[in-house]
């Protein structure tokens, strides 16, 4: 459940997990991948807007991937973020950087430069359209809540 979008982490620890949707199982030839980058490469706008189609809107602006809603949400394929793996660890520390500062949007930006624009193409204006529309389900979603935050520049997910 995040108020802004799901978000993967890596459990190098291997701590268990209680509640499934909190785990995701990879197959082993995509565990080194998946563990790597699939935290980062998850952080997209395509995915992002998947995540406010599938996922179901609780109290508060909360959106909540049930296990079913989950395996409906679109991910990277492990081929492409293996191909991308040089780009995507280059733009890790930016990524990283915009989040810890609170910049959602500026760290999406970053992995969609790599993955959509770099990695299958899409053309700066198909990413902007899929930004607009992923923004406009957010906003509904925290309007209902009212959680709209006024004080962002965008109205949106920093």
């Amino acid at each position: 459940m995040n108020a802004d979008t799901p978000q993967l982490a890596t459990n190098r620890a291997g701590v268990a997990h209680l509640n499934s949707v909190h785990g995701v199982a990879l197959v082993p030839e995509h565990r080194r991948t998946g563990r790597d980058l699939l935290p980062l490469a998850a952080l997209n706008s395509v995915t992002m807007l998947a995540a406010e189609t599938v996922g179901r809107a609780y109290g508060g602006g909360m959106l909540k991937l049930e296990p079913r809603e989950a395996a409906r949400l679109l991910l990277p394929t492990p081929e492409l973020v293996e191909r991308l793996r040089p780009q995507l660890s280059a733009a890790r520390h930016g990524v990283v950087r915009a989040l810890a500062a609170g910049r959602l949007t500026d760290a999406v930006a970053g992995v969609d430069e790599v993955l959509l624009a770099g990695g299958i193409g899409l053309d700066t204006a198909v990413i902007g359209e899929v930004m607009t529309a992923r923004h406009a389900l957010w906003s509904r979603r925290h309007a209902r809540a009212g959680r709209a935050d006024p004080g962002r520049a965008d109205g949106g997910p920093t």
